[in-house]
């Protein structure tokens, strides 16, 4: 049984073939980037699955482990040199970066059509990866396929 990825009406199933669907037609701007970030989104929690597939989100305690995880990763991370990450402000597809994608869910999920359920799948995603990261506002970028792979290994 899929996931309703609430505040959206839509469970992860259907987000996942409705936005694949509607890619593939004549959507522009706003509309198509939040398509662009919202597979860019699942395609990085199925890495963090292990390739298994992002079908639904982690109930306790394994949520915890999964965030303990991630959290053990990225505190192994160098980021002790002077310079700043090159990670933050990084581009989760070609249009939207990630702090750009938290303006964007809010933008298209006050819109009353479709776009209103895509915006507010995309902040459930929001959520629930900074669940993952640590707290509200911490997914603030993307760990490398690698880490990733180190992530769902564990």
């Amino acid at each position: 049984m899929s996931t309703v990825l609430s505040p959206s009406q839509w469970t992860i199933a259907e987000a996942r073939s409705l936005t694949a669907r509607l890619r593939h037609t004549n959507v522009t701007g706003p509309e198509y980037d939040g398509l662009e970030l919202f597979g860019a989104l699942i395609s990085y929690l199925d890495e963090l699955s292990g390739g298994a597939g992002f079908d639904r989100l982690l109930p306790e305690p394994e949520r915890t482990a999964l965030a303990a995880r991630i959290q053990t990763v990225r505190r192994s991370m160098d980021l002790s040199t002077t310079e700043a990450d090159p990670r933050l402000d990084q581009p989760v597809n070609a249009a939207v970066t990630l702090a750009e994608g938290r303006e964007l869910a809010a933008e298209l999920a006050a819109d009353p059509e479709w776009q209103g359920e895509l915006g507010r799948c995309l902040q459930a995603l929001y959520t629930y990866l900074d669940q993952l990261y640590g707290g509200p506002g911490a997914f603030t970028d993307l760990l490398t396929p690698e880490e990733a792979a180190d992530v769902s290994a564990r």
